[in-house]
């Protein structure tokens, strides 16, 4: 805890690590049960590659710690970490009350619209999700503060779609005009860099209804500022 009673904010790097860590641990029970995810996993690159299943699975069997192992295991970075240890410092802030995480997609995924307008995925009907769906929601004060949360490492594809779906979120929520709320775009990783900060913060709110873009350790300071403007 730090001075103030508060949580001290996630490390996402050193969670990373650790799940990874744990992962390649995991992996003497998958080769010894010969899993199904692991060997689709072999399946896959035996194919890809023009060898043999065996060739892997006595690599494996000889040094189930090695290497192959590490390479075989689990992601972590697919096994949404960053965002349950997000989830669970937010919750934990003193600032914070009646903290949800809210679905990511399906009926009830929720997203604001070009109105600056909150509206679920059944809302919308058939029409095209107007932007990257909020991923919690939580009270501090009087205000209901709705946050996307992402942590990325490098560069790509799909990073940079992400990017640009953060940069509609920021844009549609200005055309908000109900002050009761707050966006938070908490971005944390080496992909953030200052020119990607800097676009991103040029479409935030300094007026109420408030946005923030900003890593998740500049979070509780934030919140703090808005309970002394009440």
């Amino acid at each position: 805890m730090t001075e103030r009673n508060q949580p001290e904010p996630p490390d996402f790097e050193e969670i990373e690590r650790q799940q990874n860590r744990r992962n390649r641990l995991a992996m003497r029970g998958e080769i010894r049960q010969r899993s199904d995810r692991l060997s689709k996993r072999i399946v896959h690159f035996s194919e890809q590659f023009g060898l043999a299943p065996e060739d892997f699975w006595s690599t494996l069997d000889a040094a189930p710690d090695g290497p192959l192992a590490a390479v075989l295991a689990k992601e972590a970075r697919r096994q949404n970490i960053h965002e349950r240890a997000a989830a669970d410092y937010i919750s934990s802030l003193n600032s914070v009350s009646e903290f949800a995480k809210l679905p990511a997609s399906g009926n009830r995924a929720s997203y604001f619209n070009t109105d600056g307008q909150l509206v679920t995925k059944a809302q919308l009907g058939g029409a095209r999700q107007p932007s990257k769906s909020v991923d919690f929601r939580w009270k501090t004060g009087k205000l209901i503060c709705y946050a996307a949360q992402k942590y990325t490492k490098e560069g790509g594809g799909n990073q940079d779609s992400q990017f640009s779906e953060v940069e509609l979120l920021l844009r549609n929520y200005q055309g908000r005009t109900n002050n009761d709320t707050v966006l938070f775009i908490l971005v944390d990783g080496p992909y953030y860099n200052p020119d990607r900060l800097g676009r991103l913060r040029a479409l935030t709110r300094t007026q109420s209804p408030y946005s923030y873009v900003s890593g998740i350790s500049e979070l509780a300071g934030i919140l703090a500022e808005l309970r002394r403007r009440e």
